[in-house]
């Protein structure tokens, strides 16, 4: 299946596409779906490769540390290096060292997460921190909530990864998300977070960094009309909308983000390249 939305014409998008020389493409839904890779991934990545294009795996997913995120593409047979590889927690630590710099801040995030801020500088477990920083915190107790909203309350800034509301891992089954997470320490402290992953400006500066491309030279594929499309639109960045993941086709009409090209799959992506 292959839709070309937004008044644009075939020999446009393919017009388009000629200056694009990366790919950034969400890794869960679209890439694969919980553990098992979907099987025209690896003939589409191979497909970018002989065309000459880069690519880069872009998850909103902060429960798990890079060599967690490199391990879990590995494992389902992609070939792939950490450079390939960004998450909202790489976005979020980018954040963090753009700011008045400070290693002191509050941190829920599962044990690896924490040991990639504690590699990159931080003191995660501050009792006067700077910020207060929420990931994807499966190990998340009473406790943490608790002191979380305490300096939430006396003033310090609140961020947090991403704001999904709910994780797909599985057709029609769900888990809740740091969004989720993010609304108990809000609906407490009536302060909401600044997101950062995507479709936040934070993510996009860091993939266009990593990539060294501007946004032109770049194009997003993803599952989700929330996030990677929204991205897209938000920032003038092409983007495709796959049918593989988390959106159907009848949620498409009505959503205020609109993809560029509609697919039922990555591979049909190079048809146009």
């Amino acid at each position: 299946m292959i839709q070309i939305r937004g008044g644009l014409t075939e020999p446009e998008v393919r017009e388009k596409l000629q200056c694009v020389t990366a790919f950034v493409i969400d890794q869960d839904g679209t890439t694969y779906l919980e553990q098992k890779v979907f099987p025209w991934t690896i003939p589409f990545l191979n497909g970018l490769k002989a065309r000459g294009r880069k690519y880069l795996f872009l998850s909103n997913n902060s429960s798990k540390s890079l060599k967690e995120h490199l391990e879990k593409l590995i494992s389902i047979g992609i070939d792939v290096i950490p450079e390939q590889i960004l998450s909202s927690t790489d976005a979020t630590l980018e954040y963090l060292k753009s700011l008045n710099y400070s290693d002191e801040i509050f941190l829920m995030a599962t044990p690896p997460v924490e040991q990639d801020f504690e590699k990159a500088g931080f003191n995660i477990r501050s009792d006067h921190p700077r910020y207060v920083v929420l990931a994807y915190d499966l190990t998340l107790t009473f406790d943490k909530l608790d002191r979380a909203c305490r300096f939430v309350r006396k003033g310090v800034p609140f961020i947090a990864t991403h704001e999904d509301a709910n994780w797909l891992i599985g057709p029609n089954d769900f888990r809740p998300d740091v969004g989720s997470l993010a609304a108990a320490i809000t609906a407490s402290t009536k302060v909401a977070p600044k997101f950062i992953g995507k479709p936040n400006t934070e993510m996009v500066n860091a993939f266009l960094k990593r990539l060294n491309v501007c946004k032109d030279e770049v194009a997003l594929i993803g599952d989700k009309l929330n996030t990677d499309i929204r991205m897209g639109q938000d920032h003038g960045i092409f983007s495709f909308l796959v049918l593989s993941g988390q959106t159907s086709a009848e949620e498409i009409p009505d959503s205020p983000w609109q993809p560029d090209v509609l697919v039922g799959k990555t591979i049909d992506i190079l048809d146009f390249l």
